[in-house]
This record gives structure tokens, sequence and C-alpha cells, in this order.
């Protein structure tokens, strides 16, 4: 039995294959200056509610049982995502 394609609907948009899926996601897609700027707003709300810079947060809990605490995680993430876009940036 081969594949057999189901539509799927995003946002009241109904996408009837993969490619439709794929063209959808690509349209909506943002540049890694966007991400990397989105990013840092984020880890901006995270310093100002625990009064820490990030690079603070990464060398005192990012590491140790602390880090699981849900905010942390998401600290912790938003952290690594801003070290990979940087990296990504750097390299252009």
């Amino acid at each position: 039995m081969g594949f057999v394609e189901k539509p799927i609907t995003i946002n009241d948009v109904t996408l009837n294959s993969f490619e439709e899926f794929c063209d959808y996601v690509l349209k909506r897609q943002i540049s890694i200056e966007e991400s990397y700027q989105r990013t840092l707003k984020n880890l901006q709300v995270f310093e100002e509610k625990y009064g820490m810079t990030s690079d603070q947060f990464a060398k005192t809990i990012m590491g140790t049982p602390a880090e699981d605490e849900p905010d942390f995680l998401e600290w912790g993430m938003e952290y690594d995502t801003y070290l990979e876009l940087k990296e990504e940036l750097e390299e252009k």
C-alpha cells in the first residue's frame, strides 16, 4: 500500500499535499537576523526577571539541578539558540 497524503489545516489554511505544507512553512520563515533579535528579546525578559545576565545564568545555573525548573529550561534553550545564531552570524 502506498503513502496517502491527508489534508491538514493550520491557522484556517488547508494544505492538501506535502508540497503545499513545505511552501507554507518556507513562506513563513524568518531571517537569521530576525531570529537573533527575537532571541535577544527573550533573553532580556529572563535577565530582567531574575536579575542576572544570560552569561551569569549559564555559569551558575546551567548544569545544576536548578536547571530543571521550567523557566530555567526555557532560558537555557534560548541561550543555546542565541549562541548558535551568534556563531552563524559571525561566519557570514
